[in-house]
């Protein structure tokens, strides 16, 4: 039986790609063992929740954690350790990283001990794990144009970011219902910018006539809860009027895309993958302390693109957000051609590409270069 490792954790934006392959895998190789190692970030939970068996191993970051990076070789050498028995107990026919220092440690061993390798980078600017993962690695597999030359050319294909399936179906699913529809989100665990600056506007974007539907996060979901009950409590309850649908987390993303006119949302990697698997038109406030300010950059390929406005967070202040997003609700001939330009700039079927790509390594056997 062949098996294949896929390795991350820490957020979303990493975990989510590789689930997202595991599926595709399953889906062309259902006899495959696809083994999930991770550290002790949410990754152990959504691989269980996938159906993957899930192994657990020491992980932490190290750079910008002052004091506490000086506990990284004890954390190293004990997820060396690990890594080595799990991989020689039953050896992997490749190990694929999707970023994040959860995914440092099973990619080095595998590397050292012969096994065929890959990563994944979903952003515009790598991250330090797969910053260094690359040099080695036998495969690079990139979402955006490698304008750095961070990864050598001869091993890097762009396939793009890997997203959950059916966001892609959705692009010609016919909206139900009338009016205008905005989706805010803000990733994962909310933005708590992002949500303060649509509570601001919102009973502007309400006389304007647009529902707002609202990922708050979990972390800000009952601050925002109170919030967007002080502002609705003052408003006429008029049947059929625009309104406000305030969620934790959005479980059915294919179903929000579907929902939305325009997506106001930070700049992650997966959220802009699936916006523009979806065709959706976005304006994007970039996360500002995002490592190597990748958000910006991801943000900024869209809008050259001509599929996005980009807003920095700093100008939140002196920018009349609500009347942005009027103006664009209220373009449809604007909306529609950034809305081509989205799809235009997707790459959907990358799940399976990467999971195809995959496959083809573990058969050729590798020889790591």
């Amino acid at each position: 039986m062949t098996r294949i490792v896929l390795t991350t954790g820490g957020t979303g934006g990493h975990i989510f790609p590789a689930l997202a392959v595991a599926e595709a895998l399953r889906e062309r190789r259902p006899d495959a063992d696809i083994l999930f190692v991770g550290g002790q970030g949410p990754e152990g939970a959504l691989a269980a929740k996938a159906g993957l068996p899930f192994v657990g191993l020491p992980a932490s970051g190290v750079f910008g954690r002052g004091l506490r990076a000086l506990a990284a070789p004890f954390w190293m050498a004990k997820a060396f350790g690990l890594a080595v028995k799990l991989f020689s107990r039953q050896r992997p026919a490749v190990v694929a990283g999707f970023g994040g220092y959860a995914g440092f440690m099973p990619v080095a061993v595998a590397r050292l001990m012969g096994i065929p390798t890959a990563i994944q980078e979903q952003n515009s600017v790598p991250g330090v794990t797969n910053r260094i993962l690359g040099r080695f690695v036998d495969r690079v597999f990139i979402t955006y144009p490698d304008e750095g030359g961070a990864f050598a050319a001869r091993k890097t294909e762009r396939l793009g970011n890997p997203i959950r399936g059916g966001i892609a179906a959705g692009r010609d699913r016919a909206r139900e219902g009338e009016g205008r529809r905005l989706l805010v989100l803000g990733g994962s665990q909310g933005a708590r910018a992002v949500n303060d600056a649509v509570a601001d506007i919102l009973p502007r974007l309400l006389d304007a006539g647009i529902t707002v539907r609202l990922q708050a996060g979990r972390a800000d979901f009952e601050r925002m809860r109170e919030r967007t009950a002080t502002i609705m409590a003052t408003r006429p309850d008029v049947p059929g009027a625009p309104r406000v649908i305030l969620e934790n987390f959005i479980e059915d993303m294919a179903e929000a895309y579907a929902f939305a006119d325009l997506v106001l949302a930070r700049a992650g990697a997966t959220t802009l993958a699936e916006a523009t698997a979806a065709g959706k038109p976005c304006l994007l406030i970039p996360f500002p302390f995002a490592t190597h300010d990748h958000q910006s950059v991801n943000a900024a390929y869209l809008a050259k693109a001509g599929a996005a406005v980009v807003v920095a967070q700093k100008d939140l202040p002196g920018t009349d957000l609500a009347g942005m997003c009027i103006d664009l609700l209220n373009d449809p001939r604007r909306l529609e051609a950034m809305a081509r330009a989205s799809a235009a700039a997707a790459l959907p079927d990358a799940a399976a590409a990467v999971a195809e790509a995959l496959l083809r390594l573990a058969a050729s056997g590798g020889g790591a270069q």
